[in-house]
């Protein structure tokens, strides 16, 4: 390989002396850094980041390879790392960091940023590449659609570790195309509450399946789908019994509201002016006893809250006995 005539020992060098023009080819996820973090900090920096020389004094190297190890020593609060310098261009480095890589393997979305860095900054064809890396055009090709067919807050996303590549080809890009605005909202939510592939994929096809009223429910607040969905795994495997009761109640409560909301979307279909006098109290007479009980269920919630305030009789018992 190119770099057997690179120098054999590593350098350590300062942050301000490194050019992180490649850091976003790579997904590095908070989880990842934390890991790498202990790792150092145990057995120290086991294997020196690689760079090439930039050709500008004020920042002289590169980085190729060893980003992660860059956040975790930063993190760390370390002033200096070790680095392996490789005679060759940027371009060679980062093929060769490619073909032999030994580390994590690279994920199809990185393989596409890949790809397009070295078209669109180094020249290369798609052919040459094909040729390089012992792939097919046709590969080659496919990996590059995953550039162009990502909006940007799935790009972003994906680079940030919120969604895996394979939630964004799967999944964030027919919602993307469904519904922009909806699938940048639900990105938003991953943001600051990460849910699996699964979950994700869990909760795109029930908001294929609902209205548009409980579409827009959902986006709102993603959280009562997830909720809902911990609870009947919970459910499933016999262990929802041992949850409390404040989780029963919220459970039911927001089922009775996607109840209703269904109900008021399909009113419409179910009563029409041609209809009988008797066919539409037969279809109202099920909906009347829900809404009797309701009522008995309020007028019970309304006795307890008294009853237990501060400010009743039953409530002042309660107070002077602590």
């Amino acid at each position: 390989m190119s770099k057997t005539t690179n120098t054999p020992q590593p350098i350590e060098l300062e942050w301000h002396q490194l050019e992180l023009r490649y850091q976003s080819l790579r997904i590095h996820t908070a989880s990842a850094v934390r890991h790498l973090m202990l790792s150092v900090h145990v057995y120290g920096l086991l294997v020196p980041i690689t760079v090439v020389a930039s050709g500008v004094q004020e920042c002289p190297w590169v980085v190729i390879d060893g980003y992660l190890r860059i956040l975790a020593l930063k993190a760390l609060g370390n002033d200096l790392i070790a680095a392996t310098v490789w005679q060759v261009d940027a371009a060679e480095a980062l093929l060769d960091v490619y073909k032999h890589n030994k580390s994590r393997t690279w994920e199809a979305f990185e393989e596409a940023n890949l790809l397009q860095e070295l078209i669109t900054t180094h020249h290369y064809s798609q052919a040459k590449l094909a040729k390089l890396l012992g792939k097919s055009e046709a590969w080659v090709c496919h990996r590059l659609q995953l550039i162009t067919q990502l909006p940007c807050f799935v790009k972003d996303a994906i680079c940030e570790g919120v969604l895996s590549s394979w939630a964004a080809s799967r999944i964030l890009i027919p919602f993307a195309r469904a519904n922009s605005h909806h699938a940048e909202q639900f990105v938003e939510y991953l943001r600051s509450k990460p849910q699996t592939s699964r979950d994700i994929q869990s909760f795109y096809e029930h908001y294929l399946r609902s209205n548009k009223k409980i579409r827009e429910t959902l986006i709102a607040d993603a959280s009562i789908f997830f909720k809902l969905e911990t609870l009947n795994k919970l459910e499933s495997v016999g262990q929802y019994t041992e949850l409390p009761p404040e989780h029963t109640w919220d459970r039911k409560c927001e089922q009775i509201l996607e109840c209703l909301s269904v109900l008021d979307s399909t009113m419409p279909a179910v009563f029409y002016p041609q209809q009988t006098a008797q066919e539409q109290k037969d279809l109202q007479n099920k909906f009347l006893s829900a809404r009797a009980k309701m009522d008995d269920l309020q007028r019970t919630l309304e006795a307890t809250i008294h009853a237990r305030t501060p400010h009743s009789t039953h409530g002042q018992a309660v107070a002077e006995s602590w």
